[in-house]
């Protein structure tokens, strides 16, 4: 099937697109270990130059895959009927903007990508930048004016390796198609996506890669029964042996995928793991006070033979609004198995699977279809048949009106353990140091807190202390000195280096995030010039 969807895709683009100015496009993201491709039809993950091909590659450079594709979809009724923007195996998208229900592009839009370092010389891109900053390009706003000067000022997110950026629409008619893939086909919403998508190549974020968008609705009328999700179909090898899952606790907004057997054919003996984080998800305006909505659902389908029907392949719109709502394609409840009688959910496969405890995918699933909320025999799942995920933020009484914006942040990252289960566990860590980052306002490295030049050279305590799993680290010096500040464990081995450059007086701050360290004493030690000061604190897990 995915094979026909990518031959459809060709067609589409050459053949049922009257105007010659839609074309394919798209880019690499490979600023770390993780090399993904984003379209500029809002899909991602996938390799549209050639047939069935996955997109997401880790580690970099070994011709292993984690995910086939995924990508941003929109769902809503207006005046009562379904309209979609969807985005799974082709996309509904297309480079351009949307004014009053009118969609427009021209030779400006395209996807722009830079890297640190870039200049005009050496990327066309970073000479074109500021074309995009009214349509929300990210830069770094160095003399802090409020005004893009590219000579100043940095193009793309601030201490990012590498930036994609695209503003895009579902305006253009001839892009809907009931074979998108997952829906779609409807008139179009008329919204329009800043899509920014980004990776930074510090040690601590190189299994991860963000992405920002920000949706502003664009036509005469308002959403009603608002959905915003993300449909992967993660593929993490091979893609017939794998289990899914979610992890809720903790707000971790977690959807991942893990393989069944501890022995892929592709990845080997202790495979990784791979996930969507949802860092934050849209916000209910329409209820007083307004609500963060977050995950509101995790369910899926799945491609395979001798399966209920009512969770394969939606066919047509209200299917796939359905999945987006947190039920199956024909309105069905997912129930939650573990409890007599079954419960109606829509969080599936919410247990440990390293520890086995409460519900996972092993344990099996309750195969109800056609409204029947009785059903409660338990069928056992084996890792077999193409598992496809659907994460969903929106509400039946979530209303998009006119000209408003929402704005969606997400993680998606890979991790690999001791065993196919244990790099669940490794995943979910990996997706706790992703939340801190974030609730950081993805700060990376020290800050500048103070130029006021204090009167003696000093190291601080660290806060918290304890602290789990990262902690704060202020010092001061008091003229132009060369500083290193290191940390040590208890045997005075040295795990990570902070700073390790010149500075000018001051008073800094660095934060450490300890998530791949074990609980213990560790040691930070500040040199600045032919000033030294070690000090203690405790990482308790």
């Amino acid at each position: 099937m995915k094979k026909l969807f990518v031959i459809f895709l060709i067609l589409f683009i050459f053949c049922n697109i009257s105007s010659s100015q839609f074309v394919l496009q798209y880019k690499f993201l490979e600023a770390n270990s993780i090399r993904s491709i984003i379209w500029n039809t809002g899909v991602f993950d996938q390799d549209p130059r050639t047939t069935n091909t996955p997109g997401f590659e880790w580690p970099k450079g070994s011709s292993k895959f984690a995910v086939f594709t995924a990508g941003m979809c929109l769902s809503a009724k207006v005046n009562g009927f379904i309209r979609q923007a969807m985005a799974s195996y082709k996309g509904e998208y297309y480079q351009g903007y949307c004014n009053d229900s009118i969609a427009i592009t021209n030779s400006n839009f395209k996807i722009y990508k830079v890297n640190a370092g870039d200049n005009s010389s050496s990327n066309p891109d970073w000479a074109n930048w500021g074309l995009m900053v009214p349509f929300g390009a990210p830069y770094y706003d160095v003399n802090n004016n409020g005004i893009y000067e590219p000579t100043i000022d940095l193009a793309g997110v601030r201490n990012a390796a590498s930036t994609i950026f695209i503003c895009m629409t579902d305006g253009f008619t001839g892009t809907h198609t009931v074979t998108e893939g997952f829906g779609g086909g409807t008139l179009p919403l008329y919204a329009e996506v800043h899509m920014t998508a980004w990776a930074y190549s510090q040690p601590s974020y190189t299994d991860m890669q963000f992405i920002k968008y920000v949706i502003i609705n664009k036509s005469k009328k308002q959403w009603a029964n608002t959905y915003f999700a993300i449909v992967s179909d993660p593929d993490l090898g091979d893609p017939n042996d794998d289990y899914i899952g979610c992890d809720t606790a903790n707000h971790a907004n977690l959807g991942y995928c893990y393989n069944g057997k501890n022995n892929d054919n592709e990845y080997g003996t202790a495979p990784p793991a791979s996930g969507i984080i949802f860092l934050k998800g849209i916000t209910n305006k329409s209820v007083t006070p307004n609500v963060n909505l977050g995950l509101t659902s995790f369910v899926f389908f799945i491609n395979g033979a001798l399966l209920p029907n009512c969770e394969t392949s939606p066919g047509y719109s209200l299917e796939a609004h359905n999945y987006l709502k947190g039920m199956k394609r024909d309105s069905t409840p997912f129930m939650y198995p573990l409890v007599n009688p079954p419960t109606r959910t829509k969080f599936c496969y919410t247990g440990d699977p390293e520890t086995n405890v409460n519900w996972v995918e092993i344990k099996g699933s309750i195969k109800n279809c056609g409204g029947d909320t009785t059903a409660n025999t338990l069928q056992s799942t084996n890792p077999f048949g193409d598992r496809r995920f659907v994460m969903s933020s929106g509400a039946d009484n979530f209303i998009f009106n006119v000209g408003d914006t929402q704005t969606v942040y997400l993680c998606q990252l890979i991790a690999r353990g001791t065993s196919n289960l244990n790099s669940v566990t490794k995943l979910k860590q990996l997706a706790v140091t992703a939340k801190v980052f974030f609730n950081s306002g993805f700060t990376i490295g020290v800050n500048q807190i103070s130029s006021v030049i204090p009167e003696k050279f000093g190291l601080f305590q660290n806060y918290p202390n304890p602290f789990n799993p990262s902690t704060n680290i202020k010092y001061q010096i008091t003229h132009n000195e060369f500083v290193i500040l290191k940390i040590f464990d208890i045997t005075g081995r040295e795990v990570e280096s902070l700073v390790n450059e010149n500075q000018s007086p001051g008073t800094y701050e660095i934060s450490w995030n300890a998530s791949n360290y074990p609980s213990g004493v560790y040691f930070y030690k500040l040199q600045a010039g032919d000033f030294v000061e070690t000090k203690k604190m405790i990482l308790l897990k």
